[in-house]
């Protein structure tokens, strides 16, 4: 594998901006994380803080037992006991077959830099994985996309459920989860890693029960020795942990949503759109019920917590005493959430997408609310995966990788066509039509002087001529196509594989697509390149 890189705008303003150096550090962070001690600062500012730690040991240790992880993992875990430890931390939802690429960089990024932490400031560095359990946009998560006959095709596993129900309590059905498993993999083609391929799959299906068991074994063995810890936002046992910091959101719901509204005005003052949907009743909290997730929102007369819907009501002390007795009924929005990691998480480091960059910098005031320091955000590797025949594809129809990227496909193609055929074919046709128009008109009025009532069958005569020319239109321009079909399937090719649906590669394409072409240890080689955390886009040649 050879790796090289180029600079892309990310999908939001702020975030390219934060990437590149231009947005002002101190009007939405607090660690600018290109200067050399900006990990150094953090670790002395931790240091001043006290963790659940114990608690959160005794948990992770459990719950990676019933996941039967790697003893690097364990190992990792028991690091956490020592007050100097801290972690490197980021999340995503649990997708099936880990959803797409840009998830599986997250976790590199995450192992990555704890690793070089661990080295620079000899100190434990734990890597954690956020897994966004308690999430209930089961749309994101039951799917992955293939290719298939030269189209782009979603394949949905078949689940029936309708209500807003969290991904940690969606059953998977063993037997229907694996045939979905083999109607993926069959459209990547059987190499010599299918069999083991499929076999390590259905050894996952079979120990899992929910959508997130599913996704916590699957990345639990490709990164086993690395050590990763997962974590499961919405494990019963994990809000046990977190039931006193949500009474704290509970009685500060007010203060933590305006901070929000606060700092989105000062971001929307330096001309950055807000990206959080927050309103000043906005409580930041979800109720389960048991069957559906309810954000609820506060009433600030009689300070009664509902939803929106209705049907759902506590006063503030209900609430409480539900923190206190039941917390795994409540849970955490995408305000609450970094905020409750910072509590429960010795946190070095923050991985973020692009998006999540940009919703950060709105939480800055709600982080130094609480007393807390909001930790340096640093952005997740970005990658293009180039196979040698892409990149042959490329060479021969002169496109860059970089000009693909940056949405200039099409633009390429019609030039290419335009350099290809010789024929003003379009010009041609339409200078014949206008041509038999010029003869048949004096026809036409003749007929009519003759004879009024053929103004039909004029009429329909001139249509028809018109038609034959667009006719024969069509099939020059599909003897052309045909003619120039091998270089029209590179352009497809291409296009199908860095820039599938006009996005990104890694926000549609799946990590056993690769693993079942270059075998098991394609992972393992893709950590062993050299990173750099320059925000730039790593493009990785196969």
């Amino acid at each position: 594998m050879e790796i090289c890189e180029i600079s892309l705008r990310a999908t939001t303003p702020l975030a390219t901006d934060y990437i590149i150096g231009a947005f002002p550090i101190e009007k939405g962070f607090v660690y600018d994380i290109s200067e050399r001690d900006a990990f150094q600062r953090r670790l002395n500012d931790l240091n001043e803080r006290i963790y659940p730690r114990q608690q959160l040991v005794e948990h992770l240790l459990l719950y990676h037992q019933k996941l039967q992880a790697s003893p690097q993992t364990f190992e990792n875990i028991k690091k956490l006991s020592d007050r100097s430890s801290v972690v490197v931390i980021g999340g995503q939802q649990a997708g099936l077959l880990t959803g797409p690429l840009y998830t599986i960089y997250k976790i590199m990024s995450i192992i990555r830099l704890a690793k070089e932490q661990e080295q620079k400031l000899a100190v434990p560095v734990v890597p954690v994985f956020w897994i966004a359990g308690e999430d209930h946009d089961i749309a994101e998560v039951d799917h992955v996309y293939v290719a298939e006959k030269g189209k782009i095709k979603k394949r949905t596993y078949p689940h029936s459920v309708q209500e807003k129900r969290m991904v940690a309590q969606l059953p998977i059905d063993k037997q229907i989860c694996f045939q979905w498993i083999k109607d993926v993999v069959e459209t990547y083609g059987e190499t010599e890693t299918t069999n083991e391929l499929l076999h390590f799959l259905e050894r996952c299906v079979e120990q899992a029960h929910t959508f997130v068991d599913f996704f916590a074994r699957i990345v639990l063995q490709l990164f086993a020795s690395d050590g990763l810890v997962v974590v499961n936002a919405a494990d019963e046992s994990l809000r046990a942990i977190e039931s006193e910091f949500f009474a704290t959101f509970i009685e500060r719901h007010d203060e933590i949503a305006n901070a929000v509204l606060r700092q989105q005005k000062r971001l929307a003052q330096l001309g950055y759109r807000k990206t959080l949907d927050v309103q000043p009743q906005s409580a930041n909290l979800f109720y389960y019920d048991g069957c559906e997730r309810w954000l609820l929102e506060c009433n600030g007369e009689d300070k009664l917590f509902y939803n929106k819907k209705g049907g759902v009501v506590f006063s503030k002390e209900e609430l409480l005493s539900l923190a206190k007795t039941s917390p795994y009924k409540l849970s955490n929005n995408v305000v609450t959430r970094p905020l409750m990691q910072e509590f429960l998480f010795p946190t070095l480091a923050f991985i973020a997408g692009p998006g999540e960059i940009a919703y950060w910098a709105e939480l800055q005031e709600a982080f130094s609310l609480l007393g807390y320091a909001m930790p340096p955000v640093v952005p997740r590797l970005n990658m293009t995966l180039v196979e040698r025949s892409i990149q042959t594809d490329l060479q021969e129809v002169g496109l860059t990788v970089e000009e693909v990227l940056q949405g200039r496909i099409n633009e390429a193609k019609a030039e290419w066509r335009r350099r290809q055929i010789q024929y003003p074919l379009d010009e041609m046709i339409a200078h014949a039509k206008e041509r038999i128009e010029e003869i048949h008109r004096p026809l036409r009025e003749i007929g009519m002087e003759i004879d009024r009532g053929l103004a039909n069958v004029l009429t329909k005569n001139a249509t028809f001529l018109q038609s034959q020319i667009d006719f024969l239109h069509q099939t020059l321009h599909r003897s052309i196509e045909k003619k120039y079909e091998v270089e029209w399937k590179k352009f497809a090719r291409i296009e199908m594989s860095l820039w599938p649906n006009q996005a990104p590669q890694e926000r549609i394409w799946n990590i056993f697509y690769y693993i079942n072409k270059y075998g098991f240890d394609f992972v393992e080689r893709l950590m062993g390149l050299e990173y750099k955390w320059n925000g730039l886009h790593k493009i990785v040649y196969i």
